[in-house]
């Protein structure tokens, strides 16, 4: 004759069931939000470039009455590509991983928001704060424009990277939060099919998504028609 259980074991048994599940739907729903936020962080990085990009003209046009509206030199935007490609990747992680925290990833409107807010403070903060590195590294290797001694690369880099940071951070922060916005909204839209909330998940297929959108945003910026572009650069230049 088989042994039945007893009753306390078969209620203890239970109790450990019941929080093993819990605990699966917790981790799983955890691994959706970290999956969330890494998605997000090719569109900002993308968002970061093109802001990037775009202020490199204007601070042209600033510095020239006669500037014609033309592309600057693709060789020296990439030179100072490094301080946006970080900058922007950070930004969004961050950005992301606090939205999901509080709000969670199921919301409609809330996580997203909230990740344009902290992507709109973080991202001007941590480009301002690479982009003095950046220029060091141009100065100590010798790809800068402008020729100076690794001494004065180091005091300009030591002194003049909190007001730069500061400088850019306050004046940065309108266009972090429309680049913030296009960035967000381009999400949305795959995360509409291939998304966190999805049964089938795959962080593989939607990070390759969201890379492939970013590239093609920032292609059309950078190699598109001019017009498109034109139409940014008069939206920073009158920010």
């Amino acid at each position: 004759m088989e042994s039945i259980p007893s009753t306390e074991s078969s209620f203890r048994q239970s109790y450990v069931d019941r929080d093993r599940i819990e605990e699966d739907r917790f981790e799983d729903d955890r691994r959706r939000r970290r999956g969330m936020a890494i998605s997000l962080i090719p569109l900002g990085i993308a968002m970061a470039l093109i802001m990037h990009y775009t202020n490199i003209v204007v601070a042209i046009d600033d510095a020239d009455w006669q500037y014609v509206l033309h592309r600057p030199a693709l060789v020296n935007v990439m030179k100072l590509s490094l301080a946006p490609i970080l900058g922007g990747g950070i930004a969004m992680l961050i950005a992301g991983l606090i939205a999901t925290a509080i709000a969670g990833r199921e919301g409609r409107y809330l996580p997203l928001a909230l990740t344009v807010f902290m992507y709109m403070i973080f991202m001007p903060l941590t480009v301002g704060l690479l982009l003095p590195a950046n220029l060091f590294l141009l100065d100590v290797t010798g790809l800068s424009v402008v020729d100076v001694s690794v001494g004065d690369a180091i005091s300009s880099w030591i002194w003049g990277t909190p007001f730069f940071v500061l400088t850019y951070t306050m004046t940065g922060m309108k266009q972090a939060f429309w680049a913030g916005a296009g960035a967000v909204l381009i999400g949305a839209f795959v995360f509409r099919y291939l998304g966190p909330n999805s049964e089938t998940f795959s962080l593989k297929k939607t990070l390759g998504a969201t890379s492939l959108a970013g590239l093609i945003i920032v292609f059309l910026i950078m190699f598109g028609p001019l017009g498109i572009f034109e139409i940014l650069f008069n939206q920073f230049r009158a920010a």
